[in-house]
Parts: structure tokens; sequence; C-alpha cells
């Protein structure tokens, strides 16, 4: 053992800092060291995290099916325990249910509990349900400021913050401040059951929902089946408590494409062999060996993938074809889509349900779901020049409107609905706001709609120049951090280490999760959360930190 117990602090305890915790312990226990390990959050489900806290209303779902959930063992567990799939038992049903995003948190929070009581007496962990504000360096260890109080020292500090707090943007700003004159709502999406409580109040009135992505569609479903509806067969039997319409728009007016609908359709879209092999080989070309390069390597052997998998589909689509898709999509993400919001939904559902051959903007959004771990495992493992990680996070990120794709229930649910007439998608594309007493006056298109409630769907980019939580933005002033590009996050070695603007590591200082934007990609997946970083991190904290032996408050 080491001679003194190793200190170690966890700042911001989602699904994130349980892995970066179960790195530490697996570490810790094949080499025997002695390691105190404090974990700084201020919820009451340790390990679950917001968005997938145990209170969360059931109506919101995760976007993967239980087959495609593998998180890695638990450190402590004997072999074959300790999965998701396992701990849901019978409740699980089927491989091809969509959970809610609850029982994962739930299973989260009890995996947590379980290593805690199979700590071997080398390891502990301490929970301290504070929020940090203040992080400060003195010598060669870091002490944290929370409520008054001083913890610490520490010989190494994780920030695995999720989402902070962030400025909000013009346009928000502006809303507020109309709904605080006019005493109009205007709620996040989130927490659920706050917002499904608030919902009850606006029967027979106009919901405006800000975005279109995955949020919408939960909040969608909070504002019926939330509120006691129902669906039956291609019916939607109403509660009597539903807005009389719900108007969802953003700048595109398209909802997020669903998944396929089972294993089976869903294997059309695997890769070869060979086709992965070269993916691995292009990757590295355009991240490391040709940079100039960029994503036209990529791009070679996605639309060699994309023609293979459309035509094996019954789809006739050229070469050249794909070729202009991919060049677009790296320009102008997303403009490829000239159909309206219903059309669109309604063709993206006969997709995932194999009724139509794919087109290629859902090839190619499934084959990018496939090569996540290949393009994590690629990217996150070096520092990427910033000129290429914006080119790659940016793709990326545009792609999310497939490779993040809902349920194809979901998108069924939301059809009904906008057949119904409760959805109401007419001014959904990018529509002109005019703030008037009576709350937000959508134009788009000759279609003219007031919504007196405003929900706000959409979630802040990790981007480190707008971030306002007090402990990110000390940091980030006390040590000249900045943003790894426009609209990206701080800049990260591969073992999370922070770099300040000069290049120079943070000694005992890292970073992980959304705010490391840039420096890793694809970083809103449960399967990143649990990815190599947590590992590296916990591999520098045994071969680099120095020994603590003072107590912490």
């Amino acid at each position: 053992m080491g001679r003194d117990r190793r200190r170690v602090a966890i700042v911001g305890f989602g699904p994130r800092g349980l892995a970066a915790l179960e790195a530490l312990v697996r570490h810790a226990s094949g080499a025997g060291e002695s390691l105190a390990v404090e974990v700084f959050d201020p919820s009451r489900w340790p390990a679950s995290g917001p968005s997938f806290s145990p209170c969360e209303s059931e109506t919101c779902l995760l976007n993967l099916p239980l087959r495609s959930i593998d998180l890695p063992p638990p450190p402590l567990a004997r072999e074959g325990e300790g999965s998701f799939a396992e701990w849901m038992g019978q409740a699980a049903g089927d491989g091809e249910a969509y959970l809610p995003r609850a029982r994962l948190g739930a299973y989260l929070h009890a995996r947590y509990e379980a290593l805690l009581a199979q700590l071997p007496g080398h390891i502990t962990v301490t929970q301290r349900a504070v929020r940090v504000t203040e992080a400060r360096r003195g010598g060669q260890a870091w002490q944290l400021h929370a409520q008054g109080v001083t913890y610490g020292p520490y010989g190494h500090v994780l920030l695995s913050l999720g989402q902070p707090e962030t400025a909000r943007d013009d346009q928000l700003s502006r809303w507020q401040d109309h709904a605080d004159h006019h005493s109009l709502p205007l709620k996040p999406a989130y927490p659920g059951t706050g917002l499904i409580d608030a919902a009850g109040a606006w029967a027979g009135r106009v919901v405006g929902i800000r975005g279109m992505a995955l949020s919408a569609l939960d909040v969608v479903r909070m504002l019926t089946l939330g509120l006691g509806g129902r669906f039956a067969g291609s019916s939607y039997v109403a509660s009597g408590r539903e807005p009389a319409r719900i108007v969802p728009f953003s700048l595109d007016g398209h909802a997020p494409a669903p998944k396929p609908v089972n294993a089976r359709l869903d294997a059309r879209f695997d890769p070869l062999q060979e086709e992965s092999a070269a993916f691995e080989e292009a990757l590295r070309a355009g991240l490391f060996e040709v940079p100039e390069a960029g994503l036209e390597p990529v791009h070679g052997v996605l639309e060699n993938a994309a023609l293979r998998i459309i035509c094996a589909g019954g789809g006739a689509v050229q070469a050249a074809e794909v070729r202009d898709w991919l060049k677009l999509e790296s320009e102008r993400p997303g403009s490829q889509e000239q159909r309206g919001t219903l059309e669109a939904l309604r063709a993206s559902i006969s997709q995932a349900e194999g009724r139509e051959p794919p087109a290629i903007g859902y090839t190619i959004g499934q084959l990018w779901r496939k090569w996540q771990p290949q393009l994590r495992c690629a990217f996150d493992s070096a520092l990427v020049p910033a000129s290429i990680a914006q080119d790659f996070v940016s793709f990326d990120d545009g792609l999310k409107r497939y490779s993040y794709g809902a349920p194809v229930e979901t998108a069924r649910q939301l059809l009904i609905l906008i057949e119904t007439g409760l959805v109401d998608p007419r001014a959904a594309d990018d529509p002109d706001i005019t703030l008037t007493q009576h709350g937000w006056q959508l134009h788009s298109d000759e279609q003219t709609v007031t919504a007196s409630v405003m929900i706000d769907a959409v979630l802040p980019q990790p981007a480190l120049a707008h971030v306002t939580e007090p402990l990110v933005a000390g940091l980030r002033q006390d040590l000249a951090l900045e943003p790894f590009g426009d609209g990206l996050g701080a800049r990260c070695a591969p073992d999370a280490a922070l770099i300040t603007a000069d290049g120079a590591r943070v000694a005992g200082l890292a970073l992980a999760g959304r705010l490391a934007n840039g420096s890793a990609i694809a970083t809103d997946s449960i399967h990143d959360c649990f990815g190599s970083i947590s590992d590296r991190w916990a591999q520098t904290v045994f071969s680099a930190l120095p020994d603590q032996g003072a107590s912490s408050p």
C-alpha cells in the first residue's frame, strides 16, 4: 500500500462522475493503493445526474433501446453481474423497449450504493451534498470552497459538471424580460415533473415550444401523456387537461428522425468489417496524418458504405448524389431537407420501419451512430488541431438529428398529435416572432399563431465562453483558460487535464464532459460517460498524484 492515503475530489457526480469513481476504484483495487475520494454534488440522487433523476417524469424516455445500452460492468461486481438489463429484470421487457430515463438513473444510483457497500478497507468514499463555487491551488494541492467551508487538500480534482449554468442567449433574455413584464409563463423543459405541475393550469391555452429536438419531444409527451392523455391505436384520447394547441418551432422545422424499429432492421445499417477498418484509417488521416484533408477521407468511406446500404435496401442513388449531400452537410447542416415538417416526419418513420428505402441522410446518420465508438477512440486519445476539431464537432452535431434519433413510437405519437390538430407545426420552420402583451406571435409561410405560454427546449451549447457557473468562471479567469474554438469548450489533454492558453497542463486539475467539447467529441451519450477518458484520468492520478495526508472538514 501507499504510505499515505491519496486524496482525490470529483466535483459533479452524475453518470460521468460515477464512471470516474469506478475507474479510480478499479486502479486502486488492482494496485492495493490506499485511496480517499470525496464526491461533491448537491443532488439527492448521486450518480444519476439531473437528466436521469429517478424523480423525473416517466414520459421522458431514453433514446436507446435496452439492447443498445452496453455499459462496462461495475469494478467490484462478480462476472456477469451488475448490468442495467439484469438490474431491471422482468420489468425491462424485451430488448426493444425504450425505458424511462428515470429508471436508468435509479440503476446508476443503486450501482453507486452497491459500490460503496463493496469497498475494501484501503478505499474510502465520502459524499458531500454541497455545490462547489471555487477551487484554489496551494503548492502541489487543491482546495475547494463550498458554502463558506474549505475542503482539501487534494492531489487531484476532476470537474464533471454536466450542464453548468450558462448565460441566456439574446433571444431568451429578451423573452424572459417580456414574460416577467406581462406575467406570462416561460418555463424550461426540465425538470419534467415541475413542467407537468405547471402545465395543469394551461388547459385551453396555446403553448409554444422553442426547439424541435429530443427535448421538445419530451415536452410534447409531458403535455399529453403527462396530463392524463393516452394513445389508443392511431388515435389520441384526451384527458381535457391538455393545452388547446402545442406549437413547436426551430430553425429548420424538423423533428429528429427515429431509429430503426428493431434489431433486424437496425442490422441493415451495420458497416462491414472492411468498411470499419477504412473508417478508422480515414479518421487517422483526417485528424492527424493529413490534417488539411479534415473530413474528406471520412466522407469517402461514408459515401461507399451508404451507397451499398441504400442499394441493398432497394434504393436508387448515384455516388455523386451522396458526395454532394456530404459536402452540403459539412457546409450547412440540415439544409438538404426541403420537405415540410409533416412530410419529412412521415418519410423518416417509413424508413425506420423499413417500408421504404433509406434516404441518404438517414443512412449516413445510422452509420455515424454505429461508428461513434471508433470516432471517440481516435478523437479523444490525442490533441486534435483546433480547426480540424471544429469541423468534426460541427459535422457530428449536425448528424445528431439522425444518430441521436427518437424511438419510432415517439415519432408515431407526434404524427398522431399533428394529424389530430393538437400539435400544430404550421409555424415550425424558423418563424418570425413578435412579442405582444398576449404572448409570442409566430409567423411562418403566411401562418400566424400566438402562444401565451412558452417552453424553452433548447439545450445550451457547451461553450466555455458562455458559462456563468462560479466555479468555472473563476477558474477561467485565474488560469487564463480559453475556449478551444468558436462555440467549443475548454482545451483538455486526452487524460482530461486542463490546458491553459499557452499550452501548459494545469497540474492536478481535470475536466471531462460537455465542457470539454472540442477536446472530446460526442459527449452527450451515456456511453461516453463510461468511455476511455475516465480510465486515462485515473491512470494519471495514480502515476502523478502527490500523497496528501491532511484531513478535510
